[in-house]
This record gives structure tokens, C-alpha cells and sequence, in this order.
């Protein structure tokens, strides 16, 4: 009996210890959409969006599945769980009001990118300075770095189709030539001058017009060739 109560103890054990070696970056790729990646190598933060969830919810589902070395204190904007080898940024998508964006910072990331007076607000600054180092505490990055912020689309980014010539006015084409070959066979007609009235002289009397020769057109002139004898006297 003793030894089935201590094989039971040990399962409830090994359960116990599954259940809190989860990882808080494998659940945010399970269950949440990437949007962003920044930075390369070592130094690199991966964006994820959450759909109808507000940041005090999605930050408890996180350290839910991963226990964090520490938590921001509670808010509708912004909070930060620290692990040892990441930072996560939940805060409120400012383009989706009713979304949450969750930053996966990696140390490196996290070390370049934030102002160290900022994360102080959220995070005790001798747990950032067990991460960062003692060189960086106090130290001002040059930028006002706050979390991702998704680009605005401007008017002039969208994208524009040219109008469709559907049922509207047809499209104008260009000119076209073509080469065409034909013959004329019909020879040219010469139109006999008026003999009425109007067409007079200048004395006042009406020109004579004569018409030319019905001789058939295009007949060569012939010639005849004739023979005789002379004799001589």
C-alpha cells in the first residue's frame, strides 16, 4: 500500500513539474499571429497580434504558461514580464483598440533599443541591471523606444487600379496604317467643254469645239509598203 501511495506521488511529481516548464515564447507562436520581426541575430524582437483581448488578460496568459522573474504592475496599456533570456512588451495596439500587440524581446534587443529610465518605470532597476550589466544602468540609448509601432498606411501607399472601360466610354486606339495594292484600268475621259451660252468669247460669240477622233486609243500607226518598177528612158 505505502509503496502504490509513493508511485502515485511520484506522477503527481513529474505532472507538477511538465506543467510549469512551459514556455511563454512557444505559447505566444501557438496561439497568437506574427506581424513584425526586427533586428537580426542575438538581437532581434518578434511582434505578435491578440485579437479581442485587452494587455491585463494576455499578460496573465503568459505567465500562466511560463512564471515570470517579474511583472509590471497591472494596466490597460502597457506591462512587462521579465524571463532570464527575454523580455515580453504587452501593451495596446495604438492602430486596433480592442487588439494587444505582444513584443518577444530578446536581452540583447531589449538592451539597444530601450532607455533605461523607461524601463525602470515598470521593472526594478537591480533586476534590469542582473540582465544588462552595470554599464547600462543610467545609461540613455538616444531614443524615446516605448514598443513596436505598427506603420500608418497613408493615402498616397494605397494601391490604385486603373478605371475599367466596361460599359463607359471606349478606350481611344491609335491610328493604323495599311499598305494596299490595286491597278486602274480604266483610261482617263476627256469631258468636251460646255456649248452653252456660258461659255463664250470674249467678242462675245461662242467657241467652236471639235470633237477628236473616234479612232479606237492605244492603235500604233501603220504603214504600208508598196512595190514598183522604174524604167528608164
Amino acid at each position: 500500500m505505502k509503496k502504490r501511495w509513493l508511485q502515485m506521488l511520484a506522477v503527481l511529481l513529474v505532472i507538477s513539474l511538465v506543467a510549469g516548464c512551459g514556455d511563454a515564447s512557444n505559447y505566444v507562436k501557438e496561439n497568437y499571429q506574427l506581424i513584425d520581426v526586427q533586428g537580426q541575430g542575438k538581437s532581434t524582437a518578434k511582434i505578435y497580434s491578440v485579437e479581442g483581448k485587452d494587455v491585463p488578460t494576455v499578460a496573465k496568459e503568459l505567465a500562466a504558461n511560463e512564471k515570470p522573474k517579474e511583472t509590471s504592475k497591472e494596466s490597460k496599456d502597457q506591462m512587462f514580464l521579465v524571463y532570464d533570456n527575454k523580455i515580453v512588451n504587452v501593451h495596446k495596439d495604438p492602430e486596433q483598440e480592442n487588439n494587444t500587440l505582444v513584443e518577444l524581446d530578446s536581452i540583447e534587443y531589449a538592451k539597444e533599443n530601450y532607455d533605461s529610465s523607461f524601463l525602470q518605470g515598470y521593472i526594478a532597476a537591480s533586476l534590469l541591471q542582473s540582465l544588462f550589466g552595470g554599464g547600462w544602468s543610467g545609461s540613455q540609448r538616444g531614443s524615446d523606444y516605448r514598443g513596436y509601432t505598427p506603420p500608418k498606411q497613408s493615402d498616397s501607399g494605397k494601391s490604385q487600379t486603373a478605371p475599367s472601360n466596361d460599359g463607359k466610354s471606349p478606350a481611344a486606339t491609335p491610328p493604323t496604317t495599311t499598305d494596299r495594292k490595286g491597278s486602274f484600268n480604266t483610261a482617263p475621259t476627256t469631258k468636251a467643254p460646255s456649248s452653252g451660252s456660258s461659255a463664250r468669247k470674249s467678242d462675245g460669240s461662242s467657241p467652236t469645239y471639235k470633237a477628236p477622233s473616234s479612232s479606237k486609243s492605244g492603235s500604233k500607226p501603220s504603214t504600208s509598203t508598196r512595190s514598183g518598177s522604174f524604167k528608164r528612158k
